[in-house]
């Protein structure tokens, strides 16, 4: 299916301007709509973590306080959503049209994260998200979570530096799991323009055997042309072989299932996943 609808969740941090231009690399093929989204926090919220003894007295003060940091990371993301605009003569729409040429619209919500990012990316088709660039910075983990588990919509991760195209070398990872087959569903569309497609696909744990050959046949009925490649390092957790596969292979975008650790309420990423969108190079296409 055509991409057409993009959400982009903004952290107010200069690694935005990768992660807006990641979307417009992908819009750019079907003319879609990117749609930028600042989450600011809500001050009444503090109150769910504040005490009510002498520890809760200057509650009023940490509340102005939070709205003052929102009002000033909210000006920060949404200048830097403008000269993106301005910079790559990106028109403005307030909703997804049927268009000739990509256009953009900024979002501001008040509230939580984990909560607004599934309620707007599941109205998407796909979320561009930014990497872990800052191992401090746990909001973007946070990001990443709501918008793969939360809007269960694929979800593509922005490295520090973008390949000059995306279009190159795809890699799959690929065990037959529910995950990976539904990143190759989300991919096709991507996958159809790229100029090689590679299968990594090695056995992990008490995991039967999944057979490359599959995945080669259902990709070729959809007219993409693929093939198996050995393991980079095996031995090596799968994690770290899966990226030093792709570096092998000069990977412009890696495709694989997104795994969590967690149940229902309380997901949370798994080894491989956690693994590689701590370390990845590369844009990583997720799905869940």
């Amino acid at each position: 299916m055509p991409i057409k609808t993009i959400l982009v969740p903004m952290n107010a941090a200069q690694s935005d301007s990768v992660t807006l231009d990641l979307a417009l690399m992908v819009a750019r093929r079907t003319n879609a709509h990117i749609q930028a989204l600042f989450v600011r926090p809500d001050p009444k919220d503090i109150a769910l973590y504040a005490g009510f003894g002498p520890e809760g007295l200057g509650l009023g003060r940490l509340m102005d306080q939070v709205e003052q940091e929102g009002a000033e990371m909210s000006a920060r993301a949404r200048k830097a959503y403008d000269a993106w605009c301005a910079r790559n003569d990106v028109g403005e729409a307030q909703k997804a049209e049927p268009a000739s040429r990509v256009t953009a619209a900024w979002r501001e919500e008040l509230g939580a994260v984990d909560l607004i990012i599934p309620r707007a990316g599941g109205l998407c088709d796909l979320v561009v998200e930014t990497g872990i660039q800052d191992r401090d910075f746990a909001l973007e983990e946070t990001s990443i979570e709501a918008s793969l588990f939360g809007s269960a919509r694929p979800t593509l991760i922005a490295p520090k530096t973008l390949p000059s195209r995306l279009d190159a070398t795809a890699l799959i990872a690929w065990n037959g799991s529910r995950e990976a087959n539904h990143a190759v569903h989300a991919a096709l569309d991507m996958l159809a323009t790229c100029h090689q497609v590679a299968i990594f696909c090695q056995p992990e744990g008490a995991r039967s055997q999944a057979d490359p050959a599959d995945l080669v046949a259902f990709l070729g009925s959809h007219g993409i042309k693929a093939h198996p490649v050995a393991a980079a390092q095996t031995g090596a957790s799968v994690g770290a072989d899966v990226l030093a596969t792709a570096a092998r292979e000069q990977a412009t975008l890696l495709v694989m299932g997104g795994y969590t650790h967690g149940r229902l309420r309380e997901m949370v990423l798994g080894g491989v996943t956690h693994h590689v969108i701590h370390h990845a190079s590369i844009p990583v296409l997720l799905a869940h």
